[in-house]
Parts: structure tokens; sequence; C-alpha cells
């Protein structure tokens, strides 16, 4: 795509036009790229393995279109924010990162319990969240964005992307965090699902294979050890699932509970 170039000094009717034309032709060409840049995005994120591989494709791409030196995400219940699962780009971005989990306090938990973009300037007069800022500016990380990705009633995940200079985001980075969240979103969200669903097939499989074994055992029908199953994790206060690893792979129902 060509672009319009003026020579200094130049002057007349045709030089506004033609500047007009110039950043135009610009814009159109960031458009362009942009756009080239989420749609791999998208697709990249949305064709991982598991879900862990799609934290960290998000993470990744996140850096890619919004911008920064490094970036992380987070998978997060929002029952008291508890943390699932995580990836960052480099090693200063996870430790910077591990400082918000620790306390459970910092820009990527604003983001998700105010429901909004958070953005720090500069970490090195930042007052809101002192310890994370003070570790981030120690490790050269001055800047930040983090947004948030509402999954479901239940979950909630974030995208932080990081600067090693102060006075960032700009504006066109904080349009491009906006424009990238719903495509992670919905590939955390898809991933998740997946991954519940393998849980649950796999997990019905052990309890068919420990209901198996009791019936040769003890001599028992499918119901009648079906419910020796449930009244053992009933008891005992372990989830059936584990009960039913147990007797498959000790092919008995002692153990220390």
């Amino acid at each position: 795509m060509s672009t319009w170039r003026l020579t200094t000094g130049t002057e007349g009717p045709g030089s506004a036009v033609a500047e007009r034309m110039s950043v135009t032709t610009r814009e159109a060409a960031g458009r362009d790229s942009l756009a080239y840049l989420l749609g791999k995005a998208a697709m990249d994120v949305g064709m991982q393995a598991d879900l862990g591989a799609t934290i960290g494709a998000v993470a990744r791409n996140a850096v890619e279109i919004i911008g920064g030196v490094a970036g992380s995400s987070a998978l997060f219940s929002s029952r008291r924010w508890r943390l699932n699962l995580s990836a960052a780009t480099t090693a200063r971005v996870g430790e910077a990162d591990e400082r918000q989990f620790e306390t459970g306090d910092g820009p990527s938990y604003a983001a998700m319990r105010q429901a909004t973009v958070v953005t720090v300037r500069d970490t090195a007069v930042e007052q809101r969240w002192r310890r994370w800022a003070s570790a981030s500016c120690e490790l050269g990380l001055r800047s930040m964005v983090a947004v948030p990705l509402d999954l479901s009633p239940y979950h909630w995940a974030v995208m932080s992307v990081y600067w090693d200079r102060p006075d960032q985001p700009s504006r066109e980075n904080v349009a491009a965090a906006a424009l990238f969240a719903p495509h992670a979103a919905v590939a955390i969200t898809n991933a998740w699902q997946s991954s519940m669903l393998r849980e649950a097939i796999q997990s019905r499989h052990q309890i068919g294979l420990a209901q198996g074994i009791l019936m040769e055992r003890l001599g028992l029908d499918a119901r009648q050890s079906f419910d020796v199953l449930r009244r053992h994790s009933r008891d005992n206060n372990i989830k059936l699932n584990r009960i039913a690893k147990h007797v498959v792979e000790t092919r008995s129902l002692r153990g220390s509970w």
C-alpha cells in the first residue's frame, strides 16, 4: 500500500490534500496490520491442545498485539479469587505476578474485581499497590496494563502486558487490548470447558473400572458397587473419583484416608 510523502516547504492547495491522504493511508495500513494480527492470534489461541497451552498462548499473543516487552495471563475461580493456572512469557514477569498472587491484591485483581482495564503508568511512583510496584520496578518493569476476561459466573481470567519504560500504555495499546480480549476470553472458555469434559469422562471411566473390581471381588451388582463407592466417599469426605482411582490401583477399598 503506497504512502504519500511531502517535501518540506511544499505549499499550495494540493499539499493539504496530499497530507490528509497520507494520514488516512497510514491509518488504514495500521488497521490492516492489527486485523491481521488479531486473526492470527484468534487462530493460535483457539487451536491449543489444552487449557495450560491456551493460557500461555494468550500471554504470548497479547504482547504481539498490544505491545510491550513481556506478558502474562492467569485463570481464577471467582470464589475467593483462587488462582488456577498462570503463564508468563518471561521469568521476571512471572516473578512480578507472583507478588500479586501472594497477597491477592494488585492491578490484575483490581481489573477482575472492577471488570475494567487497569493501567500502571510508572511502578517507581505507584501508590496503590506499593509492594508489587516496588518489586516490579526492581525487575525493570516500569508500566503495565491488566485486561479482565469474563469467562463465566464462576471464573475470571486476566491478561497483562508490561513495558520496561514508564508512561505506557498508549491509547492505541489499550484499544488493541480491548479488541483482543473477546478472542482470548472465548478461547480460554472453550479450553476450560473441554478440560472439564475430559476430566468428567476420565472420572466416569475410572468409576466404572472400580465398580467392575468390586463386583468381581465382592459379588455385587452394578448398583451395589456404586453405592459402596459413594458411601466410602461420603464417610471419608473424599471425592468419589479419588476413591475409584484408589480401588483401581490397589484393587481394595482399604486405604489411609
